[in-house]
């Protein structure tokens, strides 16, 4: 099945960018699409892979792309460009370049159309990853379009730009090998969140368990990748919006990644704020000011009484992992 990308750019005002609007529109997302096909590259765009939704929702491109945009129209009143493409590079040219030539909401590239469309098209800065230095450097050797760039001697690109020349000899021919999944493992994701619909209502014991399940699957994702997270969010939607939904800010000392630091923070969170009375439809869990794993030094302690607190933080640690070593194995074998 040939691959397909959208993206998707939010014309904000100034006065409407707040991080609560972008978790919430983050959680919109994650209702259309599983959040694996989901990059979030800047607060005011996204990447999806769109590739196996067309079959799954029974929609052509065009009908998925508008049924987003009329969504986030007449919810948030928020306008919006989206880009669609048989690769990444495509999906944002079209986004970025083809909607404003044309003067649309919905564009669509493949390879055969962006040649006919771009290969003339200036400035050569509009493309995706040729900064205005790259331009002026490319200038200097007379090139100006990807036109130019695809008539060049590649052995000169290569010269003067080393790596970088493969990308702009690609992209002059609409290619783009990376994929979304190659993009999430050579950046730090902004968050890592999880979310679940309930087909019935639940109370707020009953649905406890789903969000244990949600912890669950957000924290094998920072285990598997060395992440650390600092702040947690907590989203409750209660059934019928009889109460407006609680977006709970859950901040912690220190980053972690500690099954049962993040656990009990949030379980004892949502004992104490979720309505025990009003019932509930939907959960969301999201972790936030996501950092890289820290490098440790180890010191030798000066007393028996350290010594006992170290073996004990061992053990703890030692426990945990083997807890976790099975849970992810339950997980594999489900």
């Amino acid at each position: 099945m040939k691959k397909k990308y959208l993206v998707l750019q939010i014309k904000y005002e100034k006065a409407t960018i707040n991080k609560k609007l972008e978790e919430e529109l983050y959680e919109e997302l994650t209702d259309m699409f599983f959040y694996e096909d989901i990059f979030m590259y800047t607060n005011k765009e996204y990447f999806i892979d769109i590739t196996n939704y067309e079959e799954l929702y029974k929609k052509t491109t065009y009908q998925l792309a508008n049924s987003i945009k009329e969504k986030l129209k007449n919810k948030y009143h928020l306008k919006t460009k989206i880009g669609v493409g048989t690769n990444l590079f495509l999906a944002k040219t079209a986004c970025d370049i083809i909607t404003s030539i044309k003067k649309l909401e919905i564009a669509y590239l493949d390879e055969k159309e962006y040649i006919l469309t771009c290969s003339t098209y200036k400035p050569l800065s509009d493309f995706w990853q040729i900064s205005n230095s790259m331009m002026l450097k490319l200038k200097k050797l007379k090139i100006f379009t990807m036109e130019d760039i695809r008539n060049y001697s590649y052995e000169k690109l290569y010269e003067e730009f080393g790596y970088n020349a493969e990308y702009l000899i690609n992209h002059s021919l609409g290619i783009e090998s990376t994929t979304l999944k190659e993009l999430k493992e050579n950046n730090i994701p902004r968050t890592v969140s999880a979310c679940a619909n309930f087909k019935t209502i639940k109370s707020r014991k009953e649905s406890q368990q789903e969000l244990v399940n949600l912890l669950d699957f957000n924290i094998l994702k920072l285990k598997e990748n060395d992440l650390y997270t600092k702040n947690i969010y907590l989203y409750i939607k209660y059934a019928n919006n009889i109460i407006p939904k609680d977006i709970i800010t859950i901040k912690l000392e220190t980053e972690t990644n500690s099954y049962i630091t993040l656990m009990n923070s949030v379980l004892n969170t949502y004992k104490k704020q979720a309505n025990l009375f009003i019932p509930i439809e939907k959960l969301a869990i999201s972790f936030s000011k996501i950092t890289k794993k820290k490098e440790t030094t180890y010191t030798i302690p000066e007393s028996k009484s350290e010594l006992k607190i170290n073996f004990m933080n061992l053990l703890s640690k030692k426990k945990e992992l083997l807890y976790f070593i099975h849970k992810k194995i339950t997980f594999l074998h489900t």
